[in-house]
């Protein structure tokens, strides 16, 4: 036959240990509000429920008696654990001498308790009924119980859930369903405690235990899978006391019937003083705001007198019944940061505006406007222009306003050919389009002078910016440059580098069926007349050499000085009969004398030529064919006295 004292010590004991589990849980998880309450609490109802089962098994009246200190321990202290817990998670809490004071009566009861054997203050023997049984319930209880344990038991616990109960009025709605599943569980073992001080049910078990037993899963349910700890309500006054906003509750007369502390730091008053205080007497006499607020009911900003501004906002008390009519509630928020931070804004603004109609440079904003009010189909258009881009691109920065970004390209590209206007026009739009960055250098004629412009676009936001850098004087001082590095600095002609350059490109560039020359002159007795008169003789020499080969040829023929006595000319778009006549007209100038200062000097030429495509169609092929001839004329005329002109030249072979 199953003996149940053993299948209900079984049952407590595990009882107990899931209490234990529950206590570590809160004792040593994260901390949380009333999780150290709640773990000692666990721990006592631990120490009472493994009381309950050593009494039932216990072979012996010491036994016995060792459970029935952990059910003292229980009465005594959980009460007290319950009502600290309670309190801490309504967000009161309860300071140490507080606590102090509520363990008086419970520690004293234990002393009472162990001591009972010798003054029977606790409870009156004997320990056992006529069967022998231990009584867990004793034939009558002692003077102690009755007048101190029970009662403050029964108030501590009382207070507890008035605790709660008072507190569910001033939290959520949502919160108030675990707060009432807290008070079913509290109230459960409380009413148990009632039945089993007044002589209800077995003598020789102890109900309340068992009871605890029965609510163990409860409680675990609601820690573990409610988690009622870790979300503690907030009570309404809290929130509202808290609020950094000053808030005002007034009624239909306009008198205040509420305020949190941001009204009372706003106000300099505090919220005894101000209540039932008409607004006039709490603000002061101008308050036009405040009653313009109450009678419109729209917003209003404020100053007060500290200079700070504030936005009013005034709503009627609304409850679940509908809108209350005599209430109203006055919502002032401090906006000076924004007040002064949309000041500092508009002088930024202001600030940048005006350096942007200064700027020496062109800026242009364009954005995407609908055609014709069509959302689906947007145009990129001009919406700003400085002064500087109106200067730039010779027109009004007014003008430019509306108009595409294919005209604004077209304004900053008119000086470059239609075919790289129309490429750069396309690589704009597509950078616009896609919101990258695009870069480049144009020419825009202004007045007939070239004027060069760096080019920056680059997206901001929705929109474009376009920023014009004017680089006309880097791009002369680049020419300039570029010029000094090709020309013989003597001469005034292109160097070897700037002869190869052009000549290259010229060829490089020249159709199919061109026809062209190359002469190359040396002059004869240059040597001997730079030794015998001087290097300053000489260069006025070759300078006058230089002026009779621009004199004698076309503009458009490029000529060069490799070095030395030595000259090469490269003659476009002529035939082989046209560049002979050029080369023997050449041949007759330079055999005319020079008079440089007091000497008057002969200087004949030599010159080869070499007929483009006939002879090379390179330009070092024709530079070697033309070489070759002028040494060839060189070699004929050497040692001859009476040279006719067109001695001094050769064709090539």
């Amino acid at each position: 036959m199953i003996n149940l004292d053993v299948v209900l010590s079984i049952l407590l004991a595990f009882s107990a240990v899931g209490y234990l589990v529950l206590a570590m849980r809160m004792l040593g998880g994260q901390r949380a509000i009333g999780s150290l309450a709640m773990g000692v609490t666990f721990l006592m109802i631990a120490l009472w429920v493994l009381g309950g089962a050593i009494e039932l098994l216990a072979p012996s009246l010491p036994v016995f008696m060792l459970g029935r200190f952990g059910h003292y321990i229980g009465t005594g202290l959980v009460p007290v654990g319950i009502l600290v817990c309670f309190r801490e998670y309504t967000g009161s809490q309860t300071s140490r001498t507080t606590i102090a004071a509520l363990l008086i009566i419970p520690v004293l009861s234990l002393v009472i308790a162990a001591t009972n054997f010798w003054h029977q203050f606790m409870w009156f023997y004997p320990a056992t009924n006529a069967a022998g049984e231990f009584l867990t319930r004793p034939v009558a209880w002692g003077p102690y119980f009755l007048f101190v344990h029970a009662p403050f038991g029964y108030l501590v616990v009382g207070a507890s859930i008035l605790t709660l109960l008072l507190h569910s009025s001033a939290v959520a709605p949502a919160h108030r369903r675990g707060l009432f599943l807290i008070v079913g569980s509290a109230i459960a073992p409380s009413i148990t405690a009632v039945f089993y001080d007044t002589g209800v049910g077995p003598d020789t078990i102890s109900i309340l235990p068992l009871v605890f037993a029965w609510m163990l899963p409860i409680y675990a349910w609601l820690l573990l899978r409610e988690q009622i700890i870790d979300f503690s309500p907030i009570a309404y006054e809290t929130v509202f006391q808290n609020m950094q906003d000053p808030v005002i509750v007034v009624d239909n007369n306009e008198r205040v019937i509420g305020l949190n502390h941001g009204a009372e730091i706003l106000l300099n008053i505090s919220e005894r003083e101000a209540l039932r205080e008409s607004l006039d007497k709490v603000f002061g006499e101008e308050v036009p705001e405040v009653h313009a607020a109450l009678k419109t009911g729209l917003p209003q900003k404020m100053l007060t007198y500290t200079g700070r501004f504030l936005h009013l906002q005034v709503t009627p008390i609304a409850t679940n019944k509908g809108t209350a009519r005599n209430g109203r509630v006055l919502m002032f928020r401090d906006v000076s940061d924004v007040e002064k931070a949309q000041r500092e804004v508009q002088t930024s603004e202001k600030l940048l505006r005006t350096l942007i109609d200064h700027s020496l440079n062109g800026i242009i904003r364009l954005s995407w406007i609908p055609v014709d009010g069509d959302q689906d189909h947007n145009e990129l258009c001009c919406i700003f222009a400085n002064a500087a881009a109106g200067r730039f691109l010779d027109v009004e920065p007014d003008e430019m306003i509306n108009c595409s970004a294919a005209d604004v390209v077209r304004l900053f590209s008119k000086g470059m050919e239609t075919e790289n206007a129309n490429s750069l026009l396309e690589r704009f739009l597509e950078a616009a389009q896609n919101g990258t960055l695009f870069e480049t250098d144009v020419r825009a004629d202004v007045d007939g002078e070239a004027r060069w412009l760096h080019v920056i676009s680059e997206p901001v936001g929705e929109d474009v910016a376009v920023t014009f850098i004017d680089i006309t004087d880097d791009r002369v001082k680049e020419l300039q440059m570029e010029s000094i590095a090709l020309c013989d600095p003597l001469t005034g002609v292109l160097n070897r580098r700037g002869f190869e350059k052009q000549a290259s490109r010229l060829l490089s560039e020249s159709a199919d069926d061109a026809t062209g020359a190359l002469l190359f002159v040396d002059l004869n007795d240059f040597k001997k007349i730079n030794d015998q008169c001087g290097h300053e003789i000489g260069d006025q020499l070759l300078k006058i050499a230089a002026e009779r080969l621009r004199s004698s040829l076309r503009s458009c023929d490029i000529i060069g000085r490799p070095g030395g006595d030595e000259f090469v000319a490269l003659v476009p778009d002529v035939t082989g009969e046209v560049a002979e006549k050029l080369a023997t007209r050449l041949t007759n100038a330079l055999e005319q004398r020079y008079f440089i200062g007091e000497e008057t000097l002969d200087c004949a030429a030599a010159i080869g030529l070499a007929l483009y495509p006939e002879h090379a169609s390179t330009l070092t092929g024709l530079l070697r064919a033309a070489d070759q001839a002028m040494y060839r004329a060189k070699a004929r005329c050497r040692g001859v006295v009476d040279i006719d002109g067109t001695d001094l030249l050769e064709k090539a072979v």
